[in-house]
């Protein structure tokens, strides 16, 4: 008779321990099977590459405009303040109004404009940021349209993200790659909540300043040795999610240099959680330079290579500790 094994991996070793936390130790989490945790790693990737390239992936942004209160007219025309590709556009594709902390877009005559799923065509709509919600997306044609609002240093700034669907970018970019997958980056952590969540001061790659909240750390151990890492909540993240930005001794190498991004699950009643390192991902701005990027926070730096994630796309092979190139 066939035996089926079923291959766990002791998360002990996983996690490469739990960390010390109010003078107890939480009791490890279940035992992850070394076969699911790939084909997750697997669902991973294919969601990154819908996130980068898909139709409204960060790799079809045609721009990023700041709008100034008053009238922010967009088209093909070169009289218009925000000028668009002829074969994307019409000539008058409509007007935003900034009027305080409102805005609208009021459509050009006989221009056809959807909002949202919405199949009703709409003339004059009120914008929803990505600040609240559910923000509004409007559709044109191949494009749609994605009101922002960002905060530089206790002021407010209005932007409009412009994606283009039939972006060559979406096939003629680099596929994304990845280090080798590596259960022992799958680490058990201990989320520690601060007693008076407060907030930091974090800068972006545009060099705003914008106040974010953090609502405490992570603490894990790697590679033998324990680590601590903020968690940063962005005021557009309306997830439940803990977002830890962070560096390694990668970057400037094979990974983006500015930082990594890694999502966190929410943390049980024990404050138990799982940080995945192989689901580490580029910020948006490797791919663009219309992203408003934040950096990670000072201290939030790994001393040790973190071989796991996504590559840097702008880099040719990467190389292992030894500094032999790696395959995946």
């Amino acid at each position: 008779m066939t035996r089926t094994v079923l291959r766990l991996f002791p998360l002990p070793v996983v996690a490469a321990t739990l960390l010390v936390a109010c003078g107890s130790e939480p009791p490890p989490l279940p035992l992850v099977d070394v076969t699911i945790h790939r084909d997750s790693i697997e669902q991973w990737h294919a969601f990154r590459k819908n996130a980068v390239y898909g139709p409204s992936g960060w790799a079809t942004l045609l721009g990023l405009w700041w709008m100034k209160p008053g009238e922010t007219s967009i088209g093909s025309d070169l009289k218009n303040t925000i000028a668009l590709p002829r074969n994307r556009s019409p000539k008058y594709l409509g007007s935003i109004w900034i009027n305080g902390d409102s805005a609208r877009l009021v459509v050009g005559k006989g221009v056809q404009v959807t909002v949202d799923t919405m199949q009703t065509l709409v003339t004059d709509v009120l914008l929803h940021s990505d600040l609240e919600p559910k923000a509004t997306i409007v559709r044109a044609g191949p494009l749609t349209l994605h009101y922002i609002v960002r905060e530089d240093r206790g002021t407010l700034i209005y932007g409009i993200r412009i994606k283009d669907t039939l972006s060559a970018a979406r096939t003629t970019s680099p596929a994304l790659r990845y280090f080798p997958t590596d259960i022992l980056l799958r680490v058990q952590a201990e989320f520690i909540k601060s007693p008076k969540p407060d907030s930091l001061n974090i800068i972006s790659v545009l060099g705003m300043e914008t106040r974010m909240e953090h609502p405490g750390d992570v603490r894990f151990t790697l590679k033998g040795k324990p680590y601590s890492l903020m968690v940063i909540r962005e005021p557009e993240d309306h997830g439940q999610n803990l977002f830890v930005m962070f560096t390694d001794s990668t970057n400037r190498k094979e990974t983006y240099p500015a930082t990594r991004y890694v999502w966190v699950t929410p943390a049980d009643s024990l404050g138990r959680t799982i940080i995945d390192f192989n689901k580490a991902f580029n910020p948006p701005c490797a791919f663009t330079n219309f992203a408003t990027c934040p950096f990670p926070p000072k201290g939030n730096h790994l001393p040790l290579r973190v071989e796991g994630g996504e590559w840097n796309p702008h880099y040719g092979e990467p190389h292992d500790s030894t500094g032999k190139a790696t395959k995946k």
